[in-house]
């Protein structure tokens, strides 16, 4: 029922706002228009009273100012037609596109671009807690429960909970459980990632909407009898100004998103490979040495040249065992 209903809301809301976008008065859209206007109407009303040609010229010399002006060159890209077609078309075309939920999620999608990748870090982290529980497993000991409630990783807490610290399922169904709940944590994510992609693709879609919009508006006004500059310019505005935002959305926003949730879902992905073959090493109960080799692939490169380097080095000084 609510995806029935996010998607009539997503038509009537695209539908009203590029209804809106045409029909919008320029001079209440674009501050900039609006300015161009005004000065062409005093001067126009001033010309009709006879004002005499120094006041007109102070007139023209405003202009100029304004129009050389920081102030000028700011609102001059800021259009209230065009954020009405490109964004709200696009927010539209999502809310008919997917279900109402993710539709309202694009706004913690776009905050989740602050969150950071697992990183180097975490994964020395679950490698040196699976070589101190593997040395617990190997000596028959229970590993203490303040110890696995230290893990900084949840992931990894829950894991050791459900699988080493109670012995209720065998390895080939601790298996299938971990995969399953990581395939279906890859599932959630490739829907969030859709949603951003799907922005990113329909956003210069509507921009370029806005430019026909446009373009139509100028040729309307340039056909009429003495058009002014304010009237070709308000046009010239929706037509040019969309287009740039509907690539500045999908560019600088939308497809960015998309690819950091995508790196984001890469390497939890890849931290959660290497807790699951822990874990079933430590169901295994395999001797700390073949835990510590075989998980040390997750490591980069720098970290397992130096691991190595300090292993022979204690070798050399007797420290360890061959």
């Amino acid at each position: 029922m609510m995806d029935r209903l996010g998607t009539l809301v997503g038509f009537l809301v695209g539908a009203s706002l590029i209804i809106f976008g045409i029909t919008w008065p320029d001079h209440l859209s674009n501050y900039y228009v609006y300015q161009i206007t005004t000065f062409e109407t005093q001067v126009e009303e001033r010309r009709l009273a006879g004002a005499n040609r120094a006041e007109i010229q102070q007139l023209r010399s405003d202009l100029e100012a304004f129009k050389n002006s920081w102030e000028a060159g700011i609102t001059r890209f800021l259009d209230i037609k065009s954020i009405m077609i490109v964004l709200g078309g696009s927010y539209a075309a999502i809310l008919i596109a997917f279900p109402i939920r993710q539709a309202i999620g694009t706004f913690y999608y776009i905050l989740m671009v602050f969150s950071r990748e697992r990183g180097e870090e975490d994964f020395e982290a679950v490698y040196e807690a699976m070589v101190e529980f593997a040395d617990y497993r190997y000596r028959n000991e229970i590993i203490p429960d303040q110890r696995i409630a230290e893990v900084p990783i949840y992931f990894l807490r829950d894991a050791m909970d459900n699988f080493i610290q109670v012995d209720w399922v065998n390895e080939e169904m601790a298996q299938e459980i971990i995969r399953s709940e990581i395939d279906n944590y890859d599932y959630q994510q490739n829907h969030e990632i859709s949603v951003m992609e799907y922005m990113g693709r329909v956003a210069p879609a509507f921009g370029m909407l806005g430019t026909i919009v446009g373009l139509i508006l100028l040729l309307g006004r340039a056909a009429g009898a003495n058009p002014t500059i304010g009237d070709i310019m308000g046009g010239m505005s929706v037509a040019l100004i969309t287009t740039l935002y509907g690539v500045l959305l999908s560019q600088l926003i939308f497809l960015p998103v998309a690819a950091k949730l995508e790196r984001n879902k890469e390497s939890y992905i890849r931290l959660y490979e290497m807790i699951r073959e822990g874990v079933l090493y430590l169901q295994r109960r395999e001797r700390p040495d073949v835990i510590e080799q075989d998980l040390q692939i997750y490591l980069s490169k720098k970290r397992r040249l130096h691991m190595r380097a300090e292993r022979s080095a204690a070798l050399a000084r007797g420290e360890l065992g061959l």
